[in-house]
């Protein structure tokens, strides 16, 4: 009992991916904390649990299950058998259909904890979402009880730092030396991964949006220095990472209050440091920001420094002037299609990958105040426009509006439900189909697509990317993470393509 051992159940928060192929900064943070430490630890997926519990693939699928398990998968009965400390990391936002990944449920993590650990050993759950100590609460009537000796929220290095009051915030002077550390999670891994790298933190609108989380944690608007954001990406480098992502910010262009040279001078190091990087792709970022003298010229170094498949994520959530002015959304109408078409200038063409360089996406939400029965009109209004332009957008998320806690803990009638799918189901047919066929058209050919799951008998492949669009290889089982060439011939819904090898 003279090591710690990580249980990533993943995360998937507004401001950060931490579901494969991403690897979030909160499991990877605590390997730093705990190496600084001179802690032995292991690090295991919850996909490890699920193979040492006897959890097979299929005849004709991969079990996405155990997918991503890690090099510690034949041995996790005795790992977790004599660990001192056992902490689990969690906390999705939605209720999302992962292409090669599942995230368990309290339940189950409940049932495979009782089975391989101790009753005496030391569980803490680091839960990723919320704001608040009434997290705790909310949180606390769903998990399981007396699972866990404590709940953690906010920035899981904190927890080892000792800080009690403002767990949320960020404490970046000591984060730039465990960010080093925490690359040694690459000598457990088994496959490759996207690692998340947080720039900022804190909102740079005050007040912000009315439901966002990051409002709800009241953060001051924080930036890391270029410095120790290089330092971490090197470190990752040298040890085997080659995919990035500058995320777990709001919004990337506020890096240094909106500093144009700052950024540039932010992706110069990274190239000089890490010349053979093969992704390398930015998160978040708010139209209002870009619409601006500034945020044109962050959107060409973005585009310059950046590669193939880049998305510039749009919280618009709505284009109905109602709801934005309740929710005090970010930038007006005007701002988002001109935003749009300052994207499509600098980041519309393709780059060697045949994919678009930089593209905007765009994420609504159903359930906001000032909803009715226009908004929807709104929003497809919009759309056409948006169409009838000529500018390219790389994908649309429409989801319903969540709890700060999580999707879980939503609760919505049937009716409602109903009118979320009949939602969905308008834009995808209105927009996102058309709009798939326009930036991937026929005979298209796109590489550098990474093998990523087998399903039916069908391969599925993506780019190692922000939001990558699927190509599924019909009736052929290719050779998992391996990076293949393919022609476009056909689509298949509003975010898959149909390819062959070429």
């Amino acid at each position: 009992m003279d090591y710690d051992v990580i249980i990533d159940c993943y995360t998937d928060e507004p401001s950060g991916l931490g579901v494969p192929p991403f690897l979030s900064v909160h499991s990877r943070y605590i390997v730093g904390c705990l190496g600084k430490a001179n802690v032995k630890y292991y690090y295991l997926t919850i996909d490890d649990l699920r193979y040492a519990n006897g959890e097979t693939h299929f005849e004709n699928s991969f079990n996405k299950r155990i997918l991503n398990t890690t090099k510690n998968k034949n041995d996790v009965s005795s790992i977790i058998e004599n660990a001192k400390n056992i902490y689990v990391v969690m906390g999705c936002f939605v209720k999302y259909e992962y292409v090669s990944a599942e995230p368990p449920t309290f339940s189950e993590v409940e049932e495979l904890l009782h089975k391989f650990s101790n009753n005496d050993t030391n569980k803490l759950l680091f839960y990723s979402l919320g704001g608040s100590e009434l997290t705790r609460k909310t949180v606390k009537e769903t998990v399981p009880r007396n699972l866990f000796n404590d709940i953690i929220f906010g920035n899981t290095y904190n927890y080892f730092l000792g800080e009690t009051k403002q767990k949320f915030k960020s404490n970046y002077n000591q984060l730039k030396d465990i960010a080093i550390y925490s690359s040694n999670i690459l000598t457990q891994l088994e496959r490759p991964l996207v690692f998340e790298i947080e720039t900022a933190t804190g909102c740079n609108r005050n007040p912000g949006c009315t439901f966002c989380i990051e409002g709800m944690r009241g953060l001051p608007l924080q930036f890391r220095d270029k410095e120790d954001i290089v330092k971490e990406i090197k470190s990752c480098y040298d040890l085997g990472a080659r995919y990035f992502r500058l995320g777990r910010q709001p919004n990337f262009y506020a890096y240094q209050n909106c500093n144009v040279n700052e950024i540039e001078k932010l992706f110069h190091m990274i190239w000089n440091a890490c010349p053979n990087i093969k992704t390398l792709h930015i998160d978040n970022v708010s139209p209002h920001n870009v619409n601006t003298e500034e945020g044109k010229e962050i959107t060409r170094i973005v585009a310059k420094y950046t590669t193939d498949g880049n998305i510039t994520p749009f919280g618009i959530e709505s284009f109905d002037s109602v709801v934005r002015e309740k929710c005090n959304l970010n930038g007006t109408i005007d701002d988002i299609h001109k935003s749009i078409s300052i994207i499509n200038k600098y980041g519309k063409e393709r780059g060697k990958t045949g994919i678009p360089k930089l593209l905007p996406g765009i994420n609504i939400i159903y359930g906001l105040d000032g909803q009715s029965n226009d908004t929807l009109h709104h929003n497809i209004e919009n759309f056409n426009k948006i169409l009838s332009s000529g500018d390219f957008v790389r994908r649309v998320f429409v989801r319903k509006l969540t709890s700060p806690y999580g999707e879980q803990f939503d609760h919505y009638n049937s009716k409602e439900l109903q009118e979320f799918t009949s939602w969905s189901k308008s834009i995808e047919n209105e927009f996102s189909i058309p709009m798939l066929k326009t930036v991937f058209p026929l005979n298209l050919i796109i590489s550098e697509l990474r093998m990523e799951m087998y399903k039916d008998g069908n391969s599925i492949l993506r780019q190692m990317a922000t939001c990558p669009v699927r190509v599924v290889i019909k009736n052929q089982k290719l050779d998992l993470d391996n990076f293949y060439r393919v022609k476009v011939i056909g689509y298949d819904g509003n975010r898959t393509l149909i390819g062959e090898l070429v």
